[in-house]
């Protein structure tokens, strides 16, 4: 069936698209790429549709766990350079967020042109609820694979993650941009041991 997204020949002509001429461990990376960026998609409208009976969407719910795991309540411009996305976006987010009651957007009293982002009562309430169904949906999503692969995954992807920051790193401090030690707030993957 042509155009089918489900049919796996549809889906062996999308990964070996214009990748002939590659040198075979080449194009095994690109298929990698196109994996990933595949699976994030799908894995993203499962967790939407898993999250939709609550009014909230997998990325006010990423936004949300990142300002959790901070110590401190964090900058608006820190949570947007955190996950990747504009500025505006970002305030977008916390704004339904704080209609919801999830956060409040407070000035900062050391730079008042600064909003922190103030996670609510009604915040650890509701994850506190929905966690263990939300975690048993990952369990089920993810059981194709075994415990050790599993490790594998998250150590590989951690290392992916860790290349990339640097690199992204690489890429300001060539433009001559303020390099930080590290992405305000961005969480850092721990290093194998």
């Amino acid at each position: 069936m042509k155009g089918n997204i489900l049919n796996m020949s549809s889906d062996r002509q999308w990964l070996d698209l214009a990748l002939g001429d590659l040198p075979p461990a080449n194009a095994h990376r690109v298929r990698a790429l196109r994996l990933l960026l595949a699976q994030a998609g799908r894995l993203r409208t499962l967790l939407d549709r898993e999250l939709a009976p609550s009014g909230i969407t997998t990325q006010q719910g990423a936004l949300l766990s990142w300002i959790e795991a901070q110590s401190t309540p964090p900058t608006l411009s820190a949570v947007a350079a955190a996950l990747a996305m504009t500025h505006q976006n970002a305030k977008q987010i916390a704004a339904a967020l704080q209609r919801k009651g999830f956060l409040a957007i407070e000035v900062d009293p050391g730079d008042r042109r600064a909003r922190r982002l103030r996670l609510t009562e009604q915040h650890r309430q509701f994850w506190q609820q929905r966690n263990p169904s939300d975690f048993a949906a990952v369990l089920r999503w993810t059981a194709v694979w075994n415990d050790e692969e599993v490790r594998q995954l998250v150590d590989l992807l951690g290392r992916l993650n860790r290349h990339l920051q640097a690199g992204e790193a690489q890429a300001r401090a060539k433009a001559g941009a303020e390099v930080p030690a590290e992405l305000p707030g961005r969480p850092q993957v721990p290093q194998k041991v």
